[in-house]
């Protein structure tokens, strides 16, 4: 006897994320198909002081007891200082809500917005866990396809008129496809999206990861009409699982009662580990290797490129991020790639399930993950896998 599940059991998309990691480990494989962050990376040794003097320190017990549902107030202090500085948000501690990382954030949203039917915007090609977990409340996703500089504002505009609840975008280093807002593309979606009711929700994930610093201003800075959410998961530690999301005054209220409601709260004791660390470390001067890491592996992925893979192939060049957006010959269907470059051991990810239209020619590689060895042998692979179906 089976159970009887909800409708909305049917609505969620499929993903092959979590699936194509199980793969990965397997013995032999390199993977350029993940969205995880370079392990070496991890200042394993300072989130080890940390976590330390938290269970040393005079508040462990508060450490190890719920919390408020908003989150550590120290922490919040920390992330909206970080959002005025960098990214020219007028955030304070209040509006600041702690989530178990930012693919809660969507799901909180999507609770909070979406009816089966609604309109929602979303980039085409968008990240995928994202739209998943929005998937859920049976949205009807509007696709906004997206240049070297951002939206497509005519369909965006196109998407608008039909009106929209949520415009899901990430403008900094984007996930799948690379790619950054221009500074005008920022203004025009702020100017468009003012003149509507469309909460915009702007992913910051990779706001910190520009190889030469931020990649433009906060969209958010420009509208009072959005939601910010953030993670420490590409700079400090995904299983820490510590997500934040910036919110307006008047969302407030509804927002911090859904956190309290689906899942009490954050960790307090990852919280308070990750606040003791930020303590220790000015941020500047923590991201400046990982950003020049992150620029140098850019740097020799690019090349690999160039020498194994066939001239119809094309790529963008990221300024920041950790992926590049990869393009067989229009017209021809990348699954194709992806099932000869598994035959060799070799694991990526189609970029066709990012899009709620087209994609097939399209293929994301993460370069931040694989060491310079498995990268090497890796790319090698690939470009024979490449000479083996096109």
């Amino acid at each position: 006897m089976e159970g009887r599940l909800s409708s909305r059991a049917d609505l969620i998309l499929d993903s092959c994320i979590m699936r194509l990691i199980t793969v990965a480990r397997r013995p032999g494989m390199i993977s350029f198909a993940t969205g995880l962050p370079d392990n070496s990376l991890f200042d394993t040794e300072g989130l080890r002081r940390a976590a330390d003097e938290v269970l040393s320190g005079d508040d462990v017990k508060g450490a190890l007891q719920y919390g408020e549902s908003e989150g550590l107030l120290s922490l919040r202090k920390r992330i909206a200082d970080r959002c005025r500085k960098e990214a020219g948000i007028n955030a304070t501690a209040d509006r600041v809500l702690m989530t178990n990382g930012s693919q809660e954030c969507f799901d909180l949203l999507g609770k909070m917005f979406l009816d089966p039917g609604d309109a929602m915007a979303v980039e085409n090609p968008g990240y995928l866990g994202a739209l998943q977990a929005y998937s859920v409340y049976g949205p009807r996703m509007i696709g906004v396809d997206l240049s070297d500089s951002g939206p497509d504002i005519r369909q965006l505009e196109s998407a608008l008129k039909e009106d929209p609840k949520l415009f899901y975008s990430i403008p900094n280093h984007q996930n799948p496809s690379g790619m950054s807002y221009s500074k005008s593309a920022r203004c025009e979606v702020a100017e468009i999206l003012s003149e509507t009711d469309t909460v915009l929700v702007e992913d910051d994930a990779y706001g910190e990861l520009g190889y030469r610093g931020r990649a433009g201003r906060a969209i958010s800075s420009m509208t009072d009409n959005s939601v910010m959410t953030g993670s420490f998961s590409k700079i400090i530690s995904p299983g820490m699982r510590i997500g934040w999301m910036v919110v307006p005054d008047w969302l407030l209220p509804k927002a911090t009662q859904f956190l309290e409601a689906f899942c009490l709260q954050a960790g307090s004791f990852t919280q308070r580990v990750m606040d003791r660390f930020l303590a220790k470390n000015d941020m500047d001067a923590y991201l400046r290797p990982i950003r020049a890491e992150y620029l140098r592996k850019k740097n020799l992925f690019s090349d690999l490129m160039e020498d194994m893979l066939p001239q119809s192939f094309s790529w963008n060049d990221p300024d920041g991020g950790m992926f590049f957006w990869l393009r067989t010959p229009e017209g021809t269907d990348a699954m194709r790639l992806v099932d000869a470059a598994m035959d060799r051991k070799v694991v990526l990810m189609p970029g066709s399930p990012f899009h709620v239209r087209g994609g097939e020619n399209t293929v994301r590689l993460n370069f931040a993950t694989a060491s310079d060895e498995d990268m090497k042998e890796g790319m090698c692979r690939l470009g024979k896998a490449a000479s083996d179906v096109f």
